[in-house]
Formats: C-alpha cells, sequence, structure tokens
C-alpha cells in the first residue's frame, strides 16, 4: 500500500526559479498478510504523506512478539518513518499496545487500528502517525476516537470498540485532522537489555468465596503478582495472610477499589496491563524493591509530556 498525496508531488527547479517542494513524509503500515476489514480499501493517504506497507508478522501473542515488533517499528523509524501504524487483532490490542507504549522509546507515534475495523479506522490511524503530536507515544484509534494505550480498553471484538474508563478518549478525528481533548499520560518506559528465564507473573482475579488457597498456589510458581479485586475491604481482608505471604517474596501489586491493606502497593493500571508492565520490569533484571518503586512511580505521574520515566 503506497501513495504520495498531492503535496507529495515533486517540483523541479525551472525557469521561474520554484523551489522544490520537501519529500513527503513516511508513515509506515504494518498489517498481516491475507484480507482484513480494516484494509480493505486503500485510503488516499494525506497531503505530503507516502503509506508504505510492511508485512506484520503475525498476531502478537507473546511477549518475544511483542519484543519483535518493537524492532521492526525501530527499523521503519531507522528508516525515516515520522510514525507507524499497526493493524492487529482487537482481542488483544490494548495489552500490545501498552507492552509497546512501554518498550519505544522514540518521539515517533505509533499507532494501533484493529484489523476487524473499518477502512475509515486506518486512514484515521494514518492521519494521526502522520501529524499527531511527537510526544503522543502509542495510541489506538476507532470509529474516530483516539485512546491512549495507557488507558485503553476492548469493550467489543467482533465489532471493534474501545474505551478509556476513568479517563475518555484522548482526541478525535475529524475530517481527517487529529485534534487532542488534553494531554497524552506521561510517558513512562522500561529499558532492557530483556534476557535470562521469561518471568511468571501471574493473575488472581478475586471471586465469591475465595479463602486464599488458590492465591498460595498461583504465588508459588510465580515470579511476581497481580491481585485483581473489584469486592469491598472484607474479601481483602480474608485474603490479606495469604496475599503478606506472596508480597514478603515477590513482587505483589494490588488492583482494588478499595483502600489498599497497609505496606500493599496499588495500582489504577487495568490488571492485565499491570501484569504487562510487571512482566517487562523483571524481564529486565529488577528486583522486588525496583519492580514496586516503578509502580508508584507510575501511579505518581501526571499528564505532563517528556521527558518520559524509564526504568
Amino acid at each position: 500500500m503506497t501513495g504520495t498525496g498531492p503535496a507529495g508531488e515533486e517540483t523541479g527547479d525551472g525557469p521561474s526559479g520554484a523551489r522544490p517542494e520537501a519529500p513527503p513524509r513516511l508513515v509506515v503500515v504494518f498489517a498481516p498478510e491475507g484480507p482484513a476489514p480494516v484494509t480493505g480499501a486503500t485510503p488516499s493517504p494525506p497531503n505530503g504523506v507516502r503509506v508504505e506497507r510492511r508485512p506484520a508478522a503475525g498476531p502478537v501473542s507473546t511477549f518475544a512478539g511483542v519484543g519483535e515488533l518493537a524492532r521492526a517499528v525501530g527499523r521503519a523509524i531507522g528508516d525515516g518513518a515520522i510514525g507507524a501504524v499497526i493493524v492487529h487483532p482487537a482481542e488483544t490490542l490494548a495489552e500490545t499496545a501498552w507492552a509497546l507504549e512501554l518498550l519505544h522509546e522514540g518521539d515517533a507515534r505509533v499507532v494501533f487500528v484493529a484489523a476487524s475495523g473499518s477502512p475509515a479506522d486506518l486512514a484515521d490511524a494514518i492521519a494521526v502517525a502522520a501529524a499527531g503530536p511527537q510526544w503522543l507515544g502509542c495510541a489506538v484509534v476507532a470509529h474516530g476516537e483516539i485512546h491512549a494505550a495507557r488507558h485503553v480498553t476492548a469493550t467489543g471484538i467482533a465489532a471493534p470498540a474501545f474505551a478509556s474508563p476513568g479517563a475518555g478518549p484522548l482526541g478525535q478525528v475529524i475530517g481527517g485532522i487529529p485534534r487532542l481533548l488534553g494531554r497524552p499520560p506521561e510517558r513512562f518506559t522500561v529499558r532492557g537489555p530483556f534476557a535470562g528465564r521469561p518471568p511468571r507473573v501471574g493473575l488472581h482475579v478475586v471471586a465469591l468465596g475465595d479463602d486464599g488457597r488458590l492465591l498460595r498456589t498461583l504465588a508459588a510458581d510465580c515470579d511476581g503478582l497481580i491481585v485483581a479485586t473489584r469486592a469491598g475491604q472484607a474479601a481483602l481482608a480474608a485474603l490479606l495472610p495469604a496475599v503478606s505471604e506472596a508480597a514478603a517474596r515477590i513482587p505483589v501489586v494490588l488492583h482494588s477499589p478499595a483502600a489498599p491493606p497497609a505496606g500493599l502497593a496499588v495500582t489504577r493500571l487495568d490488571p492485565l496491563k499491570a501484569r504487562v508492565l510487571m512482566h517487562l520490569l523483571l524481564d529486565a533484571g529488577h528486583d522486588r524493591a525496583a519492580v514496586l518503586t516503578a509502580f508508584a512511580a507510575l501511579e505518581g505521574s501526571t499528564a505532563t509530556p517528556p521527558p518520559p520515566a524509564a526504568f
């Protein structure tokens, strides 16, 4: 998929002394081979933008796949791209976008769009990748809305829909022009190298009748643990002995609407995204104390633009 808008047409020096226009800005679209609703029609690129399609390795279902995707985006930026668009299955799009946000340290805009979306979504994503703010980081575009990777979550799969609970959309694309409604969250990155055995990070969801035995069993085979509950303080009190035992050995972070018991780390991140962050921190070699410090730093971050926090 390649195209150049009218402003990208070259104009040579002629007798009139006209100066050649600047070369078109490059946006690379990573899309899997084969048909997908979102790539059903090639959108016309914005003026002054050249769109180049590159094959994606396929659906990202592992952290190794996320790493390869990050390297592919890095190569595109090294080739002069000002932004990248990633066509991705809707079911794991929010997690992958957040993981890439944590790994992407540059200023180039990276925009995700659901493979089951519409060609209009792809056109909007290209517009954001070409003309969004440099400190945008990773975002998700769907149905004319722009969502920050940190906040977005999927609310539909067959007919992809996305929302940012507690934050709302970051902006909109109107007439092919990105318009922000607020500042993106502060950038937060995790630096490698990533080596050795991939860590095991568990996610325990507190449910009716939970007495802590399943949590203990899970924690025994984990390097880190996220505990998610929508229950109140009574449910947390019943689990406190098991949670405290695990927290003495491995990093444990709690996602709960209730006030956390003293001494336990807490996060407002979606539990699945909290697990992604903990995995990358442990994979980068951070110990228990450093992981908890990173979560505390993330909770204290604001919507201020760069410089990004990094761990």
